[in-house]
Formats: C-alpha cells, structure tokens, sequence
C-alpha cells in the first residue's frame, strides 16, 4: 500500500483517540519545568581523566587477628595507612568473615567493624530484601570445591581458587581493598581473552567482552530505552565465567549481594567492582560447568524461578492505543478468524481514568467491562492490564479531586518521604505522585486492598507492572507545593501528543524504503514537516560538570564523590527517578532511596505478587515486572524494556533472554515486533518467529504507531499461524522444562555453549540458541534474507541433528557454519539426536492444546537411543492435589515408561514417530502395566528413514500416562 495523506490522517486520528483522558495542561508550569532542569550534572568517574585512581592514592588493610577454623575465617581488617578519603570517607575499622557454605559455594564478606543501629542499612543488605545464603550442614574446608587464601604483604589481599587443580578463580593479590562510606573498589586479574556473561540487564551481545563497564541503576529513557551498553530496568551483580583449554572447560560464578549503585568494570587483563555504598559480600560458585554454576546460584542463594501457570506461556497481544472494550474485542476476533492463537489481551494506559491505577476511564466503563471478560473468559482467554506503583496525590484545594486508595495509604502511612514528615511528590503519568514503601509490612496491606478492591469491579487475570525502577519525571520532590496544579501532563511530550514532533512515528525498519519504497518516501517526508512544524518538546539535558568533590564527615547522596555512569541526562542520579534523599519508613534506619533505589522494582513486585497470590486464592498469578533484583524470579517475570523496531533491537533480545536465565527469571520476553517506532512486515513476521520461543510471548507497540498484530499482514499471518502452532504442540515440552526449573535451577532458553560446554567455539554465539537440552533455533535476524547461517554442535563428537520440518538428519561436517534455506515464512529448527519430546495437537488456546492427544517424537542418537521426561500437574495451582512424572527411554526398538505420580488427564497416546529409523519392524507388541494389548489397530510404516506409529489412541483410551507402558519393535 501506498502511505497517502488519508492513511496519514489516519495514524494521526487513532494516535490522537485517546487524548480526553490526558490532562489539557501542556506544557506543565513554567517553575516545574525549572525545577526539573535546575539540578546539576556530573561527569561520570570511567569518563573523566582527572578523578583519582583509588588504587594509587588509598592504602589498603591489614588482617590481624586473625581466627581460622574448618567452617571459615575470621579476621579484623585495619586501615593500613594514612586515609585517602578519594570519593568518601575511609572506614578504619572492618571485619572480614569467610564462610564455607557448601561444597560449591563459598561467602567472602567485608563489612564495617562498628556498625550503629541507626546506620546499618547502609552497609547491609537485609534479608527481607533479598535472601542471605547460609552454611549447609557439615560443610568445612576440607569439602569445599574451593579455598581462600589471603596476604598481608604488602597489604591485604585473597585469592580463591579451585582445590583439584588449584586453579585461581578469583583474585585480589597486587591490589588494594578500598571501603569507604560512599565507594568501594576491589580488582580481581582475569585470564587473557576471558569468557563473561550475565551482570543483566544490559542491551548488549551475550558475552560481555573486556571493554565494557556495566552499570546498575535501574532507569527508564522515555525517548529511546534500550539503548546498548547502559544500565537498565534490572540490577542483577552476578556473573558466569567460563575458560576452555585441551578441549574442555570449566565454569564458575561471582555473586556480589549489594542494592547500591554500582558498576562492573571488565577490562583486558581485570575486572574492577565499585560501588557507591554497602559492603564486598560476595558468593563464589564451582560449577565446574555452566549450567551446574547457574543450579547453584538459583537453589543455593537467590531460590529458584516461580512455577508458572500453563496459560502464561500463550501469546498475548498488547497495544497502547486500544480505545475501548470493543476495540479489545474485535482485536481478539481477529485473532480468531484469522486462526492464529491468542491467549491473553492486554491494557496499557489507555483504560485507566487520567492514568489513575485502579481506575476506568469513560472509554472503559465497568459494566460493559464486565460483559467483556465473561465472554472472553468462557473463550479460554485472559485479560491482563497495565499496573504502576506511584499513587496519584490529589489537589487538596479541590474538594471534587478525591482518590481514595491516596486517602487509604495516607491513613497507614505507607507512601516515601521527603527527609521528613512531609511525603515525596514526584511526577509519573497521573501527575503529582507518591510511591508505597515496600520495604514496611503495612505496604502490603495497602497493596492487597487495592487489588482486592479493584477486582470487584473487574476480574482482571493478571498485572504487568511498569515503572517500577521507579520512575519520577521530575527533579525531587517537585510537587511539594504544586498539588494544587493536580491533575497535569508529564513535562515532556507524549507519543500521540497532538501539535508536537512525535504525535506520529514515521520511522521505520533498515531496508523498508528497499521493500517499500513509495511509502518509505512518505513517511520521510511526513516526518521532516512534523519535524519542522512541531519542534521537539522534550526537555534540554543540563550542562556536563565536574565530579562532586568528597567532604571530610559529610554523605553527600544526591550527588556522591563517585559518579557512576548513568546514561539519563547529566549523568545525574537524581533524574527521572526518586531522588536519592528521599526516605523510607524502615525505622530505626530512616533508610534512603540512595540505598534501596535498585531493590524498588523487586520489592513493588513481590507485594504485587503477594496481593494476587490473595486475590486468586492459591492459583498461580500471571505477573512480569519491569525491573528486578537478585531473587525476583522467585515472584515474578520480566520484559526487555521499549523495544525499537529495529533489525538490532530484536537480535538483542537474544541476549538478553540468556542473561535473565542465568539470573532465575526464565519467564522472560520482549516486545515483540518493537514498541517504538513502526514495524513493517518483514521485521514483525521474523520477530513473531523468533520471540514464539520466548516463554513470554507478547506483542506490543506505542499509540503513535502502525498496527502491528500479527494478522495485520497476510504472510505475518502465515508465518505465525506456522510458528505458534510449533509453539503451542510443544507446550508439555516448555512445561516440563519450567518444572525442572523450578525444581532445580535448570534453565528453559539457554546458550550453545551451556549444552556443549567443551567447544570454545561456541563461546560468543548468541544468535542462535536452544529451547531446553533437544531443540536448536536459528532465527533470521537481518532484512532481505532468504538463507541463514548457523552451526551444528556437538557433530565431531557424533551428534546428529534432524530437520524438524522433515525429520531427516542434518547434513552437516564439525565446525561448518551451514548455510540453510530460509524463506520469509519459514524459519529452521533442529532436533538433537537422543532426545524424546513430548507433543499435543496445538489448539486455539492453551487449555484445548491441552485435550489434543498425545504424541511422541522420538530422535535417535547415533547409538540407536532417546530419553525424555514429563511433567504434569493442573497448571493452575500454587499448591497441587496431585502431579505426575513421566520418564520416557527408548534403547534396542523398544520404549518404555516409568510413571510415578496421581495426577490423571486421560488424554490418550496417539502417534510416534521415530526419527533415525529407517527399517519397517516386522512386529510390534505394546504393555500397559506388564498386560498385553491388542495391536490390530495400530499401523506402522516408514518413510525417509522416520518411522510412524499410528493408531495407538484405541489402546490407550485410558490415558496415555495413567501406567507404566512399554512398546516393543521387532525387526
């Protein structure tokens, strides 16, 4: 089509639908806008060629007495010298504790050696925020997989290191221990060329490289959020590193536990770790292999992932922009005709009134929202909108500008302070804002009885919770004396904004004015008049500065000594977020955000699940939070951020899923087809192939947009009709895969390199990946493609690959980058050899995927074997009445079942298929609990070397798990 002046006016019209519910004031006061810019800028520390080096100017400690036993070290730690005072205030005094906690797993903590009660929190992190591993039983030196070993010479230092082959895995020795109350630094040496992933969220390839600073503070950029090598939504200080050598490696993890701003600082020959507050309490991981290192970092310290509902791993449709119920409606209709699945629709800000949470607007009435969710939910079908944590604060000159849950939290005194009895007004979507205190017990409360409340009105599914970095737009508590300007806009344009420069986007993908060039040619040119007519309204960064210098006695926490590297404007930690001065309400510390900034998304989530935990009554909720911490899988999932619809964005989105398996939140997926900016039908038809292997699967894009659901072009269409339906038939698979996750820290998505951990070849791939041990993906991920390159592990070796579209094995030599067909439809997927994977039918939703019977395939190893597991449970329920295990072997023509477990779905056994086999067995005999059946029904032929059986649902009427079964082929 043709981008005419009508279709124009029309992404104008449908970007601008919604404008009633905004606030008319635009910009905001003239003073607030002031006051927004009016806070200085930093430079940041890695950026700024004058700060001091630490390691130069600062002392170090010395360890004196000093207590060893079989469990660990104990040792006082002393300034070892004049106090340098570089970006803080030198503590004299501290205590070094070296804890065996497992034979994996060793604690190494450095905490101050006098700590007040009133100024803890600025060193420790609580174990209500976060779990605090402790010593297993039995545990000592003499178990470890790993030793300490420590140096006074010339001033403090340790080593820990592998106790077989003594190899060192971490290491201080040549440099000093810097803790001050405002900066820490230690330096480990790295071997040369080392292999780092994980430290998520960054926007980065999936091996980190030794160039590269991650920096944690958890922020949002409104204008372009996944902006590479920044910090991001989420804060997760753990890395895993593996290092290769005579055709075999071994792996190990680093865990920092510290909230604090923070930075990570690998270089060519170390890696550097600052932070701005806390204390060193790292945990040391053996492995000794990739995956082993993620288990023992999942079970042993931060718990391992939630089990999630077998409805969340549908597909979701979002948009923001629907204008009303109907519009919800006919978008999943849609969905129907056009036979693609749809399993949850989604709200953005568009239902709320003025943006208020637990609100409708006159758009969204309540009753006929009720209408709605009947109809959708006798569909099979979820709705699940939009949550933000901040409160919208009412002016209190205007009698008719009520808000109850404002009135209710005011009662507990649940919402963050200015520094004093006053609480912190920032600014957020609804306007002038105040923010729950989640770190105190009665914020709970406050939580649980609003959405308990709110689903009264509306029997909503389930939450996503955004801006819960969280995000203020605005320079500190602005709104102290502004209330009275309540209800306003945000100081900034929105997208969709009539009469400014982004009321529409006219960007679209690479190589769309190739593919599309007449409209190409028009959106440009929409674009430069906008542009022109309309100058950007979006607020100016403040001018660079120099580094704030350290005061003798003095926390400076709005602009400390160090600056880390920020990438919101100015560098400024105060912008665009709760400033760092605002207090909480955890008395007898009075902590600030300064110290618990990073951990609000973690703790708004897991109140956000508690709350739905309550309101659902004991079935697992469906949840994602914008921003996490170490333990958030525990609770909740995530999604990467504003995507832009981009070729680069979506090969990010690779990466970024791998780092969030290494941290414990496999429930991980992006916004598919990109949020900015539109997408076009090549881009969103290869983005739906490559995120229906996300086990969150949702599309997503700004009001100010094209329509992007996956019907809206006819090959998109196709493409995801192929590919969910793959998806949907290999649920049982996924799930099983999520049980084994949450039973024991296994991973769903992982890296090449984790299945075959010896092949440093593998090392840095991150544009393929695996869905659990048996599958292998190769997405497109460039334009104009109709192959696509990727490689085939494990071959020397004598793995073999299948086609999964045609079953026949792979032709492939070891270490060839194969080249394979790739239409625009079409995108390849490979079985591994020695892998049974369990199947059913794809139906339109989740729930009549799961009446389909069941199938087997079956993809032989070289030795002629295959084994998998099931796992089965009511997909609902936190607790369950019953679950079933299911062990799957095949080995010399025959397979068997070992069926431990009472949950029964009755659902028959219907087809194998054996890839690998090609001679027709001349008999075949089937058991059910060692009594024979009768096989008359069943038919077997062969065809390319893949054998079919047929027919087995007229002997498995009883369900296909309900006892052990064994199937014998006779050649």
């Amino acid at each position: 089509m043709t981008l005419s002046s009508a279709v124009i006016g029309l992404l104008v019209a449908l970007a601008t639908a919604q404008q009633p519910q905004y606030p008319p004031a635009f910009p905001l006061q003239p003073s607030l806008a002031s006051a927004y810019n009016n806070a200085p800028s930093v430079l940041p520390n890695i950026l700024d060629s004058s700060a001091p080096n630490a390691q130069v100017v600062c002392s170090g400690y010395k360890a004196s007495n000093v207590q060893q036993s079989s469990s660990g070290i104990q040792a006082d730690l002393t300034l070892a010298g004049t106090a340098c005072n570089v970006y803080g205030n030198d503590i004299k005094d501290l205590v070094l504790s070296v804890r065996y906690q497992s034979q994996s797993r060793l604690a190494v903590s450095i905490t101050p050696k006098y700590l007040a009660p009133h100024n803890e929190s600025l060193y420790i992190l609580n174990e209500r925020f976060t779990p605090l591993p402790g010593a297993e039983d039995g545990c000592s030196n003499t178990t470890s997989d790993l030793a300490f070993s420590w140096s006074n010479n010339p001033t403090f230092q340790f080593m820990v290191s592998r106790v077989g082959s003594g190899e060192t895995i971490f290491s201080t020795y040549g440099k000093k221990i810097v803790f001050e109350d405002q900066f820490l630094e230690l330096v480990t040496s790295m071997v040369p060329d080392y292999n780092v992933y994980g430290l998520a969220e960054s926007f980065h390839s999936f091996r980190l490289g030794t160039n590269y600073t991650q920096t944690f503070w958890n922020a949002y950029n409104l204008d372009n959020d996944q902006l590479p090598d920044v910090n991001g939504h989420s804060t997760h200080p753990v890395y895993l590193e593996t290092r290769y050598g005579n055709g075999s490696s071994t792996s190990h993890g680093v865990y920092a536990r510290n909230a604090h701003g923070q930075e990570w600082l690998l270089r060519e020959d170390s890696i550097t770790y600052r932070t701005i507050g806390g204390s060193f309490d790292f945990y040391f991981l053996s492995g000794p292999t990739p995956k082993e290192v993620i288990s023992q970092y999942q079970v042993g310290i931060v718990n391992t992932p939630i089990m999630q509902s077998y409805w969340s791993l549908g597909f979701h449709q979002c948009r923001w922009g629907y204008l009303n119920w109907t519009n919800l409606r006919d978008v999943v209709e849609l969905y129907a005709e056009q036979g693609i699945q749809l399993e949850g629709i989604m709200n953005d800000l568009d239902y709320l009134n003025l943006n208020r949470i637990f609100t409708n607007n006159a758009n969204y009435p309540v009753g006929e929202g009720k209408e709605f969710l009947d109809w959708l939910h006798a569909r099979g079908q979820y709705y699940l909108p939009i949550l933000d944590p901040n409160v919208y604060a009412p002016d209190p000159t205007n009698a008719s500008d009520t808000y109850a849950p404002y009135d209710r939290g005011v009662e507990l005194e649940v919402f963050i302070r200015n520094g004093n009895n006053s609480l912190y007004y920032g600014m957020e979507w609804n306007g002038f804002s105040v923010w729950p205190d989640f770190s105190v017990p009665q914020a709970q409360q406050f939580w649980t009885e609003q959405f308990v409340e709110y689903r009264k009105k509306l029997a909503f599914d389930g939450f996503w919770l955004d801006v819960s970095d969280p995000t203020s737009w605005c320079t500190g508590s602005c709104g102290q004396y502004q209330r009275s300007l309540n209800p306003v806009h945000v100081p900034f344009a929105l997208p969709g904004d009539p009469n400014t420069s982004i009321a529409v986007d006219f960007r679209y993908p690479e190589m769309f004015n190739i593919t599309n060039a007449t409209e190409a040619a028009a959106a440009s040119a929409s674009r430069a008049s906008q542009m022109s007519a309309y100058p950007s309204m979006t607020l100016a960064p403040s001018p660079v500065l120099r580094r704030t210098l350290a005061t003798p006695g003095v926390r400076n926490i709005n602009f400390p000594p160090y600056a880390i590297n920020n990438f919101l404007p100015g560098h400024s930690l105060l912008k665009q977020v709760i400033a760092p001065n605002a207090t909480h309400l955890d008395g007898p510390y009075n902590s600030t955000e300064y110290e618990l900034h990073n951990l609000y998304g973690h703790l708004s989530g897991n109140a956000t699940y508690n709350a739905l935990v309550e309101v659902y009554e004991g079935k697992r909720p469906w949840f994602i939070a914008r921003s996490t911490f170490a333990g958030s899988g525990s609770f909740a999932g995530h999604w990467g951020g504003d995507t832009n619809s981009d070729w680069g964005d979506m090969y990010f989105g690779i990466s970024q899923a791998l780092q969030f398996s290494i941290v414990g939140i496999p429930y991980f997926g992006v916004e598919t087809c990109g949020f900015n900016g539109n997408s076009d039908m090549e881009l969103c038809t290869r983005w739906m192939q490559l995120s229906a292997w996300f086990p969150m699967y949702r599309n997503h894009n700004n009001r100010n947009t094209i329509a992007q659901e996956a019907y809206r072009w006819s090959t998109t269409a196709e493409s995801t009709r192929r590919i969910m339906n793959i998806r949907y038939s290999l649920l049982p698979y996924t799930y099983t895969l999520f049980h084994k996750a949450n039973k024991a820290g296994e991973t769903v998505l992982r890296a090449l390199a984790w299945e075959f951990p010896d092949d440093a070849s593998l090392k840095a791939i991150d544009n393929q990946f695996m869905s659990g041990p048996a599958l292998l993906v190769t997405p497109v991920l460039a334009p104009l493609a109709t192959t696509v390159q990727g490689v085939f592990p494990g071959v020397a070796a004598g793995t073999i690959w299948y086609d999964w579209y045609t079953l026949q094995k792979v032709d492939v030599v070891a270490g060839e980058n194969k080249t394979m067909s790739a239409p625009i439809e079409h995108q390849p997927i490979a079985v591994r050899g020695g892998y049974i994977i369990p199947i059913q039918k794809a139906g339109n939703t989740t729930a009549m995927s799961r009446k389909s019977p069941w199938s087997l395939l079956i993809a032989l190893d070289k030795d002629g074997k295959a084994s998998g597991e099931l796992y089965l449970d009511d997909g609902i329920n936190i607790v369950q009445n019953a679950t079933k295990n299911v062990e799957i072997e095949f080995s010399k023509g025959m397979l068997s079942t070992k069926v431990a477990g009472d949950f029964q779905d009755g659902i028959p056994l219907a087809n194998i298929t054996i890839a690998g086999a090609s001679a027709l067995p001349k008999d075949i005999s089937l058991h059910i609990d060692g009594a024979a059946c009768e096989t008359a029904v069943v038919e077997v032929k062969t065809g390319g070397d893949v054998t079919y059986i047929t027919g087995l649902e007229g002997v498995t009427t009883g369900g296909a798990w309900q006892n052990d079964l064994t199937l014998k082929l006779v050649y």
